[in-house]
């Protein structure tokens, strides 16, 4: 258990850094070039893309690392998928609960944070950022995880026969 919350901390961390740098860059990059038609929702669209993307990549890649190898099939079809889904969720989670608290602490609360399109200076869109991330890991856990094996009941009538 101890590996599954290190390897997932690890890997929602790194997720974590690389989507706040890519944000960052298109952020950046729709402010500097003169694209017509371009409102303050743009921003908000990439901070909701880049969490998202980033929740969906950080739970696959944290519940590939922590499960046991299965030949040539994805993590999320081996037995105890369902187990280290919710385990990558539940600490992935945590990790971004502990960030938002810490960035509240250090930027939002102290009016440090500033009116950019930046995560975390900008608490609306370090707030779209951040549900993004949990909203996919969740989805990923509770919509696009395959079904338990349906259990076997002896003794159960069969359908049809």
């Amino acid at each position: 258990m101890l590996g599954l919350i290190l390897k997932t901390v690890l890997v929602v961390v790194v997720c974590l850094v690389l989507a706040d740098i890519a944000g960052a860059l298109a952020v950046t990059v729709f402010d500097i070039l003169p694209f017509r038609f371009v409102s303050a929702a743009l921003a908000y669209a990439i901070w909701l893309v880049a969490g998202g993307l980033c929740g969906f990549f950080a739970y696959n890649f944290a519940g590939a690392w922590a499960s046991s190898k299965i030949d040539d099939a994805d993590w999320s079809a081996g037995p105890s998928a369902r187990r280290i889904g919710t385990g990558v969720l539940v600490v992935g989670l945590v990790v971004v609960a502990g960030l938002v608290w810490l960035f509240d602490r250090l930027f939002w609360v102290r009016g440090v944070a500033s009116d950019d399109d930046y995560v975390p200076d900008s608490l609306p869109h370090s707030a779209v950022f951040f549900v993004a991330v949990a909203g996919a890991m969740a989805l990923n856990r509770f919509v696009l995880m395959p079904a338990a094996p349906a259990a076997i009941v002896s003794g159960a009538p069969n359908e049809g026969g």
